[in-house]
């Protein structure tokens, strides 16, 4: 078990992004609930039946990490299909909009990602939880 305490949000305007999808069956909604429960990014994640519900705070300029889950449901989180809707995290009174970063930096990151193998590392600074992490500083 990781243990995580609260950081500070990391550099420049943040933004609140609320995912819902369809994961084709309860059991793989509460599976993936389960793996994004430690993303440094998540403020919640759920599952609703067959719906997995997700809300983060990203950096502003990851928008279009977010879009990606929506644009490519299957190949990003193996699901059926998903809605995104995204806001200023200004807008987002509570939770705080904080990074949850562990104690020490991993080499997995919290979901099971590895960034030095991701396609989008590179584009993507890498997952503030991890040593391949290359964006701003707290």
């Amino acid at each position: 078990m990781v243990l995580w305490e609260k950081g500070k949000a990391l550099g420049g305007r943040r933004i609140c992004g609320l995912t819902i999808g369809n994961a084709g069956s309860a059991e793989r909604a509460r599976g993936l609930a389960e793996k994004f429960r430690d993303c440094p990014y998540c403020a919640f994640v759920g599952a609703f039946g067959e719906r997995f519900v997700w809300a983060c705070f990203a950096p502003g300029d990851r928008r279009w990490w977010l879009e990606s889950i929506r644009d490519r449901p299957r190949d990003t989180l193996g699901l059926l299909s998903a809605e995104l809707l995204v806001t200023g995290a200004e807008n987002v009174p509570y939770p705080p909009s904080e990074l949850r970063l562990p104690r020490g930096k991993l080499e997995v990151c919290p979901c099971g990602a590895r960034c030095d193998l991701c396609e989008l590392y590179g584009r993507c600074p890498g997952c503030p939880a991890t040593v391949f992490y290359r964006g701003p500083t707290a």
